[in-house]
């Protein structure tokens, strides 16, 4: 299949990614250095990334993102509230456990099963950060409800 990477900010600060098929060491580099555009801009945000679709990450690809994720620690700390993957087979939660283990991301971050629970947990992430109109914004959106405990 080939490989597609969409980045989706038209709910902003709240980035939505996908990445689907078998992405190419030459596509990953760019999906990189497309999120450092992001990073770039200087405003607080939270990410889905979904790679429901995808492939598993190659060696040299898991290495890039360390590296990636080791230049832009400070930017990720300051601006990245939180992060939620999309993951639903076992072999991408392995890549990320070895992504993790080589370099594991300085923020929030949780591998989910769906996109509901990714947009619950990246609006708690705002939330937490004193964000509320955009978590209710977001919330409201995509038509998501808060559980009640008990």
């Amino acid at each position: 299949m080939d490989a597609v990477i969409t980045f989706d900010d038209s709910q902003w600060p709240l980035l939505s990614v996908r990445l689907s098929g078998n992405v190419s060491d030459t596509q990953y580099a760019q999906y990189l250095t497309t999120l450092e555009g992001y990073l770039r801009r200087g405003e607080r945000f939270v990410c889905i990334v979904d790679v429901s679709q995808c492939s598993v990450h190659s060696v040299a690809q898991r290495y890039m993102h360390a590296a990636w994720i080791h230049q832009n620690e400070d930017r990720l700390r300051e601006l990245l509230l939180g992060q939620s993957s999309i993951m639903t087979s076992a072999h991408m939660r392995l890549s990320r456990s070895m992504l993790n283990y080589v370099k594991p991301l300085p923020v929030p971050n949780a591998a989910v099963p769906d996109m509901d629970a990714a947009l619950r947990y990246v609006a708690g992430r705002l939330e937490g950060e004193g964000c509320l109109a955009q978590a209710e914004r977001i919330r409201h959106r995509f038509g998501l409800r808060i559980r009640q405990a008990g």
